[in-house]
């Protein structure tokens, strides 16, 4: 849960949008598209130990989306995209690929940690989430010890986004896999 500043509270309780407004000074509403200052970020303090985290280096950091039909649109800031039902369950299958991240408790005491996957696109904005939970695990590591977990992505479920007119579309270009305070790239390429 995202914990606002008490400031929040001169935002109406029955507005329930949840993306900004900047022409009305509306900041928005969960970890996914408030914009403004935060008390505690979604995710904060779920644990009483210290915690680091290492992506795999054999996680891949680019993805071919080549489908036979090259209907690839433009939006008006030239971003090319292309619609989740014209890439194909086929190749929205076959380019799944698995996240391996190494998990380090650094603390004195054992603990039980969720291990929290966010995606987040280069350029947030134009009514996209700052960045979406794709994935989270919990594990149990006593003082000093280790551990390596894996998720399943999949690039037409979890690196979509819905344009303006609700449908699910794949932008080309970077977005970034984050774990803890670490940032790791990914290029979508048609």
């Amino acid at each position: 849960m995202t914990c606002y500043p008490q400031d929040f509270t001169k935002v109406p309780m029955t507005d329930m949008r949840m993306r900004p407004q900047l022409s009305s000074g509306y900041p928005g509403r969960t970890y996914r598209f408030y914009n403004g200052k935060k008390v505690f970020e979604f995710g904060y303090g779920l644990s009483y130990s210290n915690y680091s985290y290492e992506l795999a280096s054999d996680t891949q950091n680019k993805l071919y989306l080549r489908a036979s039909s090259n209907q690839i649109t433009e939006n008006s800031n030239t971003i090319r995209h292309k619609l989740i039902s014209d890439i194909g369950k086929e190749l929205c299958e076959k380019t799944k690929f698995t996240v391996t991240v190494r998990v380090k408790n650094h603390g004195e005491m054992a603990g039980k940690h969720p291990v929290l996957l966010f995606v987040r696109q280069a350029n947030p904005g134009n009514e996209r989430p700052i960045k979406k939970l794709v994935g989270f695990q919990t594990v149990n590591l006593n003082a000093g010890e280790n551990a390596e977990i894996q998720y399943e992505l999949s690039p037409c479920e979890h690196l979509s986004s819905p344009d303006d007119r609700g449908m699910m579309v794949m932008e080309e270009g970077s977005q970034f896999l984050l774990i803890g305070d670490k940032e790791y790239p990914i290029t979508i390429i048609f």
